[in-house]
C-alpha cells in the first residue's frame, strides 16, 4: 500500500482552526437557543407568606385646609362666624325702659298710625309688639317675645299676627343653637347676637349708643320669615338738612327684591329709632316717624 505524505505543518494548523471555528459557532448557537425566556413579572403578594406585612414609607403630612364653620344640624345652612353683639372686654349694653312709642306711618301711599310697646320685665324676659293700622283697616301686627341680658336682646320667637293669631313665625333655639321658621323648611346655625324682623330697632340703637363714632359701622344677624338669615351692615350716613342732631343709619340693598332701609336715631332719646323707612312708601315701601312717647 502506498504511503501518504504527511501534511505540512501550516496545514494542520489551519484545519485546527476550522474545527474550532465551528466548535464555536455551534456552542453560540446552542445558547442563544437553549437561554430561559425573561420571567413575567410575580406580585409581591404572591412571594410573601400570609402573615407578613409589608410596612410602606409613611407620605409626607399636608397643610390641612382652613376649617369652615359647619352647622349644627347635616345638610342644613351653615351661618358665618359672627361677632357677638358685645364684646367680652365691651360694657353692657343698655336698653330704654318700657314705654309705647305712637308713630305716624305711611304706606302704599296712604297715611296710617304705628304704635310700638316696649315691654322689659324685673326677670330678664322682654315683649316687644308693633300694631299698625291704615284708616280702619289693621295691618298685621309684628311680636317679639325674648330675654333681656348684658349682649342686649336675644329674641325666642317672633310672629306676624293676623286677627290675634300667629300666621308665621321663626323660634330661636338658644340650648340647640339653631333658628327654624314656620313657613319654610330651612333651619340655620344661631349666630351670636342674632334679632328678627322687630328686635333689630332696639339692638341697633342699643349698639350705636354703646359705641356712636362718627362714620361707624354696624353689622346685626338678621332672621325673616321666609327661611332667610342674613348679615346687616348699617353705616352712618353725613346729616341732612332735615336731621336735626339725629344720626342716620344705612343698609343698602341685600338684591333686586331689596330696598334697603334708613334709619333715625335720636341721642336725646336714648337712641331710640324715631324715623324709618324701607324703600318707596308712596308705592311698595313704607316710613314711621315719631309722633310721641308714653312711658
Amino acid at each position: 500500500m502506498p504511503i501518504r505524505p504527511a501534511l505540512p505543518r501550516a496545514a494542520w494548523l489551519a484545519l485546527a482552526a476550522s474545527v474550532l471555528a465551528h466548535a464555536v459557532l455551534l456552542g453560540g448557537e446552542r445558547t442563544r437557543v437553549d437561554a430561559p425566556r425573561p420571567a413575567q413579572a410575580v406580585s409581591i403578594a404572591r412571594l410573601l407568606p400570609p402573615t407578613v406585612s409589608v410596612a410602606l414609607p409613611e407620605p409626607a403630612a399636608a397643610t390641612p385646609p382652613t376649617a369652615r364653620p359647619r352647622s349644627t344640624h347635616p345638610g342644613k345652612l351653615a351661618a358665618p362666624q359672627a361677632v357677638d353683639a358685645a364684646a367680652a372686654d365691651s360694657p353692657p349694653l343698655r336698653l330704654a325702659g318700657p314705654a309705647a312709642w305712637r308713630y305716624r306711618l305711611r304706606q302704599g301711599g296712604q297715611d296710617g298710625e304705628a304704635l310700638l310697646d316696649w315691654q322689659p320685665q324685673p326677670d330678664g324676659r322682654y315683649s316687644l309688639r308693633l300694631s299698625r293700622r291704615i284708616g280702619d283697616r289693621a295691618l298685621p301686627a309684628w311680636e317679639s317675645l325674648g330675654r333681656t341680658g348684658g349682649t342686649g336682646l336675644a329674641p325666642e320667637r317672633f310672629a306676624l299676627q293676623r286677627d290675634g293669631r300667629d300666621r308665621q313665625a321663626v323660634n330661636f333655639d338658644a340650648d340647640g343653637r339653631r333658628v327654624s321658621f314656620s313657613a319654610s323648611p330651612a333651619q340655620h346655625a344661631l349666630p351670636d347676637g342674632a334679632q328678627d324682623r322687630l328686635s333689630w330697632w332696639l339692638q341697633l340703637a342699643a349698639l350705636v349708643q354703646a359705641a356712636p363714632a362718627p362714620g361707624g359701622r354696624w353689622r346685626i344677624w338678621v332672621a325673616g320669615l321666609r327661611g332667610e338669615l342674613r348679615e346687616w351692615t348699617f353705616e352712618a350716613v353725613d346729616a341732612g338738612p332735615n336731621d336735626a342732631g339725629m344720626i342716620h343709619l344705612r343698609r343698602q340693598s341685600l338684591g333686586p327684591y331689596d330696598p334697603g332701609i334708613d334709619l333715625w336715631l335720636d341721642p336725646a332719646r336714648g337712641y331710640w329709632p324715631v324715623r324709618l323707612r324701607q324703600g318707596d312708601p308712596e308705592t311698595r315701601g313704607y316710613e314711621i316717624t315719631l309722633v310721641d312717647v308714653n312711658s
